[in-house]
């Protein structure tokens, strides 16, 4: 069983060291990735801990920060999430995860981020054509996770991902793979996580045809229907590395700390540091920092690296707060997270629920 350990240890460190060395990530290419609805976090107690939750998430909730945590999951766990966005827009998220017995744990989950009603607007009518659409962007995905030891795991999940504007769409595919490792030391585990690697997109439908006299035609033939092609997109991949440690425990109260790296395709490098306050299992208080490296080239076209607290969006810190109670032989948990927004749009709000039985 130790080869299996060495083997799958081995394994992640090699993917990482590729994805690392072959698609560092720089401010070069930010804003050039797609699909960015796969960024968007989900599952309160992870989006209030970042990255770091990587380490040690278990459960439904593993399927979107580290689908290995799946194989920590016992019997049935559901959780639902709906987090108010920026700019009013909405995010809804379900996941399923549950034992299949010596084949290890299955999980699903669905993500459906609505963007709202948008006005459309053209050269002709700039107040309004009187349309109104929904623009809305989907992840449907189904994981699988193994406990290969009692200290190793191992998980990936396959996202089916579409995009829908009026009548054109785009759609791809993208997988993540994840290990946790248990040192069995005072709650010390490590977990590496590679996420949105997957096929390129692009747009295509009706809204990209045009009804045109081709160039250079008899000015008395008829019109054609000629389609616009669009060009193809990436899916926004990362890989993040995270620990996390008891640093604190006193009877049933326990402080964890945890932190990450994560090594972004599509732009800089991020750090994350939190930590969690837990008791007894049914009150938890939460909270999370994480920064940027910038990099930024002088008149002289010589580049150099700054850390920055959060990014474009985000100011970097993060708090969440959960409780849990049994019902019979079930278990429900509720969890909110606040994340501030660096400027002009409301703060978004994460709340989630859990049923485990």
């Amino acid at each position: 069983m130790s080869r299996v350990i060495i083997r799958t240890l081995g394994l992640a460190a090699l993917l990482a060291l590729a994805v690392t060395s072959a698609q560092a990530g720089s401010d070069e290419r930010k804003g050039t990735s797609g699909a960015p609805e796969l960024l968007i976090p989900v599952g309160a107690r992870g989006s209030a801990l970042g990255q770091a939750a990587a380490s040690d998430i278990t459960g439904a909730e593993a399927i979107f920060w580290n689908p290995a945590g799946l194989a920590g999951q016992e019997g049935t766990e559901a959780i639902f999430s709906n987090t108010q966005y920026f700019a009013d827009m909405k995010v809804n998220y379900f996941a399923l995860a549950t034992q299949g017995g010596s084949l290890g744990q299955f999980g699903f989950n669905v993500k459906v981020l609505s963007v709202g009603d948008v006005i459309v607007t053209t050269e002709a009518a700039p107040d309004g054509t009187g349309e109104i659409i929904s623009p809305t962007f989907s992840v449907i995905g189904a994981s699988w996770a193994r406990a290969f030891t009692d200290r190793v795991r191992f998980g990936g999940t396959v996202n089916f991902v579409s995009e829908r504007i009026l009548s054109m769409s785009a759609n791809g595919i993208a997988a993540d793979f994840g290990v946790q490792y248990d040192t069995g030391w005072k709650g010390l585990k490590f977990g590496m996580v590679m996420k949105n690697f997957g096929t390129s997109m692009h747009y295509d439908g009706e809204n990209m045809d045009v009804n045109v006299q081709p160039p250079g035609s008899d000015p008395s033939a008829s019109n054609r229907t000629l389609r616009f092609s669009s060009a193809n997109f990436e899916m926004p991949s990362y890989f993040t590395l995270a620990a996390s440690y008891n640093a604190w425990q006193n009877g049933p109260s326990r402080v964890q700390i945890m932190g990450s790296f994560l090594n972004n395709n599509f732009g800089g490098d991020s750090f994350t540091g939190g930590a969690e306050w837990n008791y007894r299992d049914m009150f938890a208080l939460r909270g999370s920092y994480f920064g940027t490296v910038s990099s930024t080239i002088d008149a002289a076209g010589e580049s150099s690296n700054s850390f920055e607290g959060g990014d474009d969006l985000y100011s970097g810190l993060a708090f969440g707060a959960g409780a849990k109670i049994n019902a019979g032989g079930s278990k429900i948990g509720v969890d909110v997270t606040i994340r501030p927004i660096r400027n002009y749009f409301d703060d978004t709000v994460e709340m989630g629920l859990r049923l485990k039985f």
